[in-house]
């Protein structure tokens, strides 16, 4: 999968903190929204807090609290492959009409 700077994308899941940091560096004009829970979440707020553009969420794929037709990509991982019948609606929902869904890993 190939990121232009101005894509805003969606991950379902977490990444270490250096593949989120090279992603808001590839987003230099675009948004990277990552959904998680708790303290993963709030661990990687501190790691990442010099980054404007990356934007941690405590959120499940199923609620995803974002305006619709958003998202240029959303990256779905493999470990979520079995649950996207679930959660294709709210993925439809903030996907831009031009965007993609992604099945990957994180695209860095």
């Amino acid at each position: 999968m190939q990121l232009r700077a101005d894509d805003r994308v969606l991950l379902l899941v977490p990444a270490s903190g250096a593949e989120l940091a090279a992603l808001g560096r590839i987003l230099v004009k675009g948004v990277l929204v990552v959904l998680g829970e708790g303290d993963e979440i709030r661990h990687l707020r501190a790691q990442l807090s010099e980054f404007e553009n990356i934007l941690l969420l405590e959120a499940s794929p199923d609620r995803i609290p974002w305006r619709e037709q958003y998202f240029s990509k959303i990256v779905v991982p493999p470990q979520l492959e079995r649950t996207l019948p679930h959660v294709l609606g709210e993925l439809r929902r903030v996907l831009a009409p031009e965007g993609e869904l992604v099945r990957s890993a994180i695209p860095v």
